[in-house]
């Protein structure tokens, strides 16, 4: 019977110091306010959160409240963050930054891809002939982002 209760105790214990060892002043989430709105469609429904849609992303009130969405969520991940580098930390360490891609001959040319190191976008070149002739790049994509905050390329 001793021995039942001593693991009985050593199995609650973790529990408990973890209850004990929670923050007192835990970050409390946003509230959000509810105005009803009527989606019309086949059937017409309420929606109490349709004011947050804005695709404009200039309504004052919804910018307020993403922020503090945002704030709230750091605050709560924020304990996570050095798991958070070390993982980040190792998929980059297994990523091959000088990647290119195998060139692919059309019409004379050989055209391919190619990352260089600490770059988040290719450079897109091609070379006449064979992969010794001189490199004639098409599009610096690295060039081309610089001062923007998301850039991508489109068909």
């Amino acid at each position: 019977m001793k021995r039942l209760m001593i693991l009985l105790v050593l199995a609650a214990a973790p529990a408990l110091l973890h209850a004990q060892a929670a923050p007192p002043t835990a970050p409390t989430p946003p509230v959000v306010a509810k105005k009803p709105f009527t989606v019309k469609g086949p059937v017409e429904r309420n929606d109490e959160y349709y004011w947050l849609r804005d695709d404009a992303r200039k309504q004052p009130e919804m910018l307020a409240y993403l922020s503090a969405e945002n704030a709230y969520a750091d605050a709560v991940l924020a304990p996570l963050k050095p798991l958070e580098d070390k993982l980040y930390s190792e998929i980059v360490g297994r990523i091959k930054q000088d990647d290119s891609s195998v060139p692919v001959r059309e019409r004379g040319y050989y055209y391919y891809t190619r990352y260089e190191v600490g770059g988040d976008y290719p450079v897109v070149a091609r070379r006449k002939g064979s992969m010794k002739a001189r490199e004639q790049v098409m599009l610096d994509q690295p060039a081309m982002a610089k001062g923007h905050g998301f850039f991508a390329i489109s068909d």
